[in-house]
């Protein structure tokens, strides 16, 4: 019969045995479950490249891919979900219409060519106020020409254009120059251009310059003179051009060009360009229904003129003060403008000695040369 000790080892051994004989088969099982795990982890790693694969791979490719004809998703390949959704794809089965040839765009006339290329020419440089320059100039108009090919007047439009900015430089640069002291050069370089084609860019360039630079009028005046005593085309336009800006100017109230308007007017009938009855007008104008910008106007311009009109209408300027006068006592004006009336008849006593006709070096033409417009 066995001991104690014996049982109790007996038991020990056979509590490990069991424990051993269930791990091993715990251990074949798993081992047993194990290929099936891989083969799934083995499929979902296929299936998650094959589908990398056919995002990546371009419609209708032959690499021995299957793939459904409907809907499968490597039909859809590079085409966005909208376009699939709408079914806007091309049909694998049907030749790439992606490499057809398009038909050709209609190609440009040379003269729309060259009406664009110096379009963009004329907006980046007047329009927008960008400077270009010379050459790269030069070289829009060479590709203009280039683009014209044989057309004759394609080309005589380029020509004719490079003329019309050369033409514009050659007036506006003496122009923005002048002063008293170089009026001479200046009128004998204006006459070297062609100032018949160009006597609206000169009209229009004087008077630009004159209302940015206001206290020069007499100099603008002067060249004026100088330039209507052998074309007096050209004084006639500026006077005409000049009397329109100061009626838009006076129906539209815009004060600051009325008076840049009329400050040339009056300088310009100094000079003898303008007859005096056009300034005895616009007095009468100014005076008809007096306000507090009108007046103020009007006395500019008196201030200007009233040397003139004093020699030779004494008499109409001697009513022109009598309007002052019961403007000045009468109507319903500011203070401000009451005491630039007050002052003008101070100016008028004192001969308008601050104020001559004509102001020293602007004298530059003989009173026989002299052309009136009136």
């Amino acid at each position: 019969m066995p001991s104690d000790s014996e049982s109790g080892s007996r038991a020990s051994a056979e509590s490990s045995g069991s424990r051993s004989r269930g791990g091993s088969v715990s251990s074949s099982k798993a081992s047993a479950e194990c290929p099936a795990n891989d083969y799934q982890q083995r499929e979902v790693r296929d299936s998650a490249s094959e589908r990398r694969r056919r995002r990546t791979t371009p419609c209708g490719s032959s690499d021995g891919s299957s793939s459904d004809s409907l809907g499968s998703e490597s039909d859809y390949s590079g085409y966005s979900t909208d376009e699939a959704r709408s079914g806007d794809r091309q049909d694998p089965l049907l030749p790439d219409q992606s490499k057809q040839e398009r038909p050709s765009q209609p190609s440009l006339s040379a003269n729309a060519v060259i009406s664009a290329v110096v379009a963009g020419a004329a907006t980046s440089t007047s329009m927008r106020g960008r400077y270009m320059p010379p050459s790269m100039r030069r070289q829009m108009m060479a590709a203009a020409a280039k683009a014209a090919g044989s057309s004759e007047q394609a080309r005589a439009e380029v020509e004719q254009r490079e003329s019309w900015e050369a033409l514009k430089k050659r007036i506006n640069g003496p122009i923005n120059k002048v002063n008293t002291s170089n009026i001479k050069e200046i009128v004998v370089e204006l006459f070297s251009a062609n100032l018949i084609r160009g006597r609206g860019l000169f009209c229009r360039s004087v008077i630009k310059a004159q209302s940015l630079s206001r206290p020069f009028t007499p100099v603008y005046a002067a060249l004026a003179a100088v330039i209507n005593t052998k074309l007096p085309i050209v004084g006639e336009l500026l006077l005409t051009r000049l009397v329109l800006q100061f009626r838009r100017a006076f129906n539209r109230d815009e004060k600051d060009r009325c008076l840049s308007a009329i400050m040339f007017i009056a300088h310009l009938t100094n000079q003898r360009v303008a007859h005096e009855v056009l300034a005895l007008q616009a007095l009468t104008l100014l005076l008809e229904n007096p306000t507090d910008d009108s007046v103020e106007i009007a006395v500019a311009f008196m201030r200007e003129v009233g040397a003139l009109l004093a020699e030779i209408v004494p008499r109409v300027l001697n009513a022109v003060f009598d309007t002052f006068r019961s403007i000045l006592h009468d109507a319903d004006i500011d203070k401000r403008v009451q005491y630039m009336i007050e002052v003008l008849f101070q100016y008028r006593r004192d001969g308008f000695k601050n104020n001559p006709v004509i102001p020293d070096g602007l004298d530059l033409v003989e009173i026989e040369e002299q052309i009136i417009h009136e």
